[in-house]
């Protein structure tokens, strides 16, 4: 396929991440200090979409679970956070053994969640070209 235009430089501005789709894959596209990377826009972890998290550095943290990745490399920084800490007050007026059962249905699902695993993120590769971002998703490695 080749690199394809996917958004104007001006539309991402420094520290910013954008959603875009081509066919079938979609991209985060990210601007790092003005230097343009593109990674895949899926969690590797549950598939929650990567643009719609935060961006610290080439640092990007999912939504969902806070798992990082780095966008240089789609590298799995740090795995998810699966802590419930809290959740128990949010049932202190329901009867025992309602919270005993919200508990152990909580626990089961941190339990589940540590089995999931987190994968890399693929990354492509980008040209800046005048005022247009374009990306090559036929290489995305």
């Amino acid at each position: 396929m080749g690199f394809v235009k996917v958004a104007k430089a001006d539309e991402i501005v420094p520290g910013a991440m954008k959603h875009v789709e081509i066919g079938e894959t979609e991209i985060c596209i990210v601007n790092v200090e003005g230097v343009f990377y593109a990674i895949g826009d899926r969690c590797g972890h549950e598939n929650a979409r990567m643009s719609r998290g935060s961006l610290m550095g080439t640092i990007v943290t999912c939504p969902m679970h806070a798992s990082q990745f780095d966008v240089t490399t789609g590298k799995l920084m740090s795995g998810p956070v699966l802590e419930l800490d809290g959740i128990a007050e949010k049932f202190s007026g329901c009867p025992e053994n309602v919270r005993k059962s919200v508990g152990e249905m909580f626990a089961g699902i941190v339990e589940e969640q540590r089995l999931i695993k987190t994968y890399d993120l693929p990354v492509y590769n980008v040209k800046h070209e005048g005022s247009n971002i374009l990306v090559d998703i036929s290489a995305g490695r």
